[in-house]
């Protein structure tokens, strides 16, 4: 049975291989990262971070094996459901990221190529366990079920799980990423930190983020967090801090 989180909690040496992967070195990518669009591309992002919450809550607040505790049949139908519900999401936050593979901007082209490439890693990966509750529900249908089924069942979701997992670190580097966007290449202060958006720009961003993420407050990565928690926390901390100075 998958855990009723669909994203992950970082641990320690896992924020570390993030914070150090040579994409997000300060001035990477620099010379193509033009200000024009900037604001509208992180709005698409944010949107598209969305849908993962939508994900998350899904399972979350409602797990089918609390909802139909001891209901097995109802438990696999409902978990097939959500991931075919968890497949349209993901889709529309790709559908968000698309039309920035072609812009000028390649630091924007990179962000949207690594999002756009989680969605379809999990989506692969949620037609597999789909599949496997498919299997699954025809045996406990047929009563062909025994014990070694079901262990070989748990072990194959498992397997899903941590494949799943590894994918969704790519969501977080790209979320670090899209605040690397963020940064003005016109006049920027002595340590780079000047936002290519307005502050009319950025509370607007703040409060599209609020409206999922308005729980977490925390600003950067820290242990223990979930993917969606460490995305939302790097990109609040470019938002809300004040050493990030706006435009004009």
């Amino acid at each position: 049975m998958s855990k009723p989180t669909r994203f992950l909690y970082l641990g320690v040496f896992v924020l570390a291989g993030i914070l150090s992967a040579p994409a997000y070195a300060e001035g990477a990518f620099k010379k193509d990262n033009p200000d024009p669009g900037k604001y509208e591309f992180a709005r698409s992002y944010i949107s598209a971070l969305s849908y993962f919450y939508a994900i998350d809550q899904r399972w979350t607040q409602n797990p089918p094996k609390k909802k139909f505790a001891g209901q097995d049949l109802k438990i696999i139908r409902r978990s097939m459901e959500y991931l075919v519900w968890d497949n349209a999401d993901l889709r529309i936050a790709k559908n968000y990221m698309v039309k920035y593979l072609y812009v000028p901007n390649a630091l924007m082209r990179k962000a949207s190529d690594m999002m756009i490439a989680a969605c379809y890693r999990d989506i692969a990966l949620n037609n597999q366990e789909k599949r496997l509750w498919q299997d699954w529900l025809d045996k406990k249908f047929l009563r062909l079920a025994i014990n070694q089924d079901e262990r070989a069942f748990i072990k194959a979701q498992e397997a899903l799980e941590h494949k799943r997992k590894e994918s969704d670190k790519s969501i977080i580097e790209a979320s670090i990423l899209m605040t690397r966007v963020l940064l003005s290449q016109d006049n920027p202060d002595e340590k780079g930190h000047r936002l290519a958006i307005t502050s009319k720009e950025r509370n607007q961003l703040v409060d599209h983020l609020d409206r999922f993420g308005r729980l977490v407050s925390d600003w950067g990565l820290k242990d223990g967090q979930t993917t969606l928690e460490a995305s939302i926390a790097v990109i609040r901390e470019v938002l809300e801090d004040s050493v990030w100075i706006s435009h004009k």
